[in-house]
């Protein structure tokens, strides 16, 4: 008796982990792009910062796509120059909605060409070569 209600046990405990494993949503994907921070003549952290805080506002933040993202400057190591950008995304199509919708909201902010020219400038002047890496989150 004892080993067929142990046996019970299992099965049930077997059964209830796939079924919970059946309804787990697919892992979050992330996206970490490693840019070369440059100090441009006349620039300043703040104002990288600050220019990083216009674009994170009025798009990042607006953006439906974009479940979070942080913005991260090198502390200890090597290589003082790393600034990361992590963006977290529900699913890998969101990638390319996020993309678009950025341009969508930069546009909607700064609809006067000639000042969106004059940011886009300002902004990568604190950026030099960088790389993209896609994760998958676990």
């Amino acid at each position: 008796m004892k080993k067929a209600f142990i046996v019970f046990l299992l099965a049930v405990a077997l059964g209830f982990s796939g079924m919970l494993y059946a309804q787990e949503e697919e892992p979050h994907v992330f996206t970490i792009v490693t840019w070369q921070a440059l100090s441009p003549e006349g620039g300043s952290n703040a104002e990288r910062d600050s220019l990083a805080a216009i674009w994170v506002e009025n798009t990042v933040n607006k953006n439906e796509f974009i479940l979070n993202q942080t913005l991260m400057t090198h502390m200890y190591g090597s290589n003082s120059s790393d600034f990361l950008v992590i963006t977290e995304y529900k699913n890998f199509a969101d990638i390319e909605k996020a993309q678009n919708r950025n341009f969508e909201l930069i546009e909607e902010f700064m609809p006067d060409n000639e000042k969106r020219a004059a940011f886009w400038k300002a902004f990568s002047s604190y950026f030099g070569e960088h790389s993209d890496e896609i994760y998958q989150g676990q």
